[in-house]
């Protein structure tokens, strides 16, 4: 087309992205395919490699993700080639605060995506290394050969404590328990908070959802087990029980919503669950996001390592191409990214 040559000849770059974009129930991952051409990522994992871009090339999600070109509750995964032997493919994962370690629903839209573009092959598992560790995935087609759903064995997930932290919404310190699946997520029963999970309440779970993620790391001394390392919760998961179908509103970034159910917030309940005798090995758990969107969960092994249960989970899910895009940077813009809600970094 015309406009193809023109746009080549006359649009003014410093720098330029492909993404293809996806949503996994609803909620989007906009993957970058070809920063491996365009930066040096110093290490040898891919936790290192994300550890370089975010050292020098924070910019790129700031440019991506945040308005102009994205919005608030865009979600980024970068691909990269992987040093593990295992691993087929590499990604790791960020958002409008920074990176986070593992995510579910990006992978699931990074393997979908990478299949339907021929990028990888159609196999009955694809081994992704995260900066959480190596995952595999089990991708389902339908009888077109395109991916129908996305089988993802997560990192192996564990209950780490229950606390209780004081909150400025409550008159009485708030019970919650934080769980480790490939992120540390605290997760707050909802009876706790008088509110169902509908979203005529987005406003408040953003704000308690920040302010309960604050307080467990201001009070909370959070050692990770299997390094001996000081860790953080990343991720606030609030939950419903139901008597069809267990709902949950997950807040993350600088407040975003999930709109999946969230693929690691999913391991962590069923973590949570296992551990409280609810939930059995092999026994399938669907899980529902605010907006109504489901996966499917199963725990697939348990153990007991030094006496800490750790659990095996899967997730499942579908994911959709919504667009491929190529995005620019112009010095002569002033608005390279900007954010008009949420909280400034």
């Amino acid at each position: 087309m015309e406009i193809d040559k023109a746009f080549d000849q006359n649009v003014r770059t410093d720098a330029a992205f492909t993404t293809i974009d996806t949503h996994t129930g609803g909620e989007p991952t906009r993957i970058i395919v070809d920063a491996a051409d365009q930066f040096t990522l110093a290490g040898d994992t891919v936790r290192s490699k994300r550890d370089s871009f975010a050292e020098d090339s924070d910019w790129v999600r700031d440019l991506l993700i945040r308005e102009p070109r994205g919005h608030d509750d865009m979600f980024g995964a970068v691909v990269v080639e992987p040093e593990d032997d295992c691993a087929d493919i590499a990604a790791f994962f960020m958002d409008s605060k920074g990176y986070l370690d593992m995510c579910g629903h990006g992978t699931i839209g990074v393997v979908s995506a990478l299949i339907e573009l021929g990028e990888l092959s159609s196999a009955s598992t694809v081994c992704v290394e995260t900066p959480a560790g190596l995952v595999k995935t089990h991708p389902e087609y339908d009888d077109n050969g395109g991916v129908e759903r996305v089988v993802v064995q997560n990192v192996d997930s564990f209950v780490y404590n229950s606390f209780e932290v004081p909150v400025s919404f409550l008159k009485t310190p708030l019970s919650v328990d934080v769980v480790y699946a490939g992120n540390f997520f605290v997760l707050v029963d909802s009876e706790q908070l008088s509110r169902p999970l509908e979203t005529t309440y987005t406003d408040e779970f953003i704000e308690w959802g920040l302010e309960i993620r604050q307080a467990v790391n201001n009070e909370c001394d959070i050692v990770d087990p299997r390094t001996g390392e000081h860790a953080a919760v990343a991720i606030t998961e609030i939950y419903e029980h139901a008597s069809d179908v267990d709902r949950s509103v997950v807040v993350f970034g600088d407040g975003q919503i999930d709109r999946s159910p969230c693929g690691t917030g999913t391991c962590a309940k069923m973590a949570l669950l296992y551990e409280e005798g609810k939930l059995s090995v092999d026994q399938a758990y669907p899980y529902e996001s605010i907006i109504g969107t489901r996966f499917e969960g199963k725990i697939v092994d348990s153990t007991d390592r030094n006496g800490t249960i750790v659990v095996t989970p899967t997730v499942a899910g579908s994911a959709y191409i919504t667009g491929k895009h190529t995005f620019i940077k112009d010095s002569r813009d002033p608005l390279q990214s900007l954010r008009i809600s949420g909280t400034e970094e």
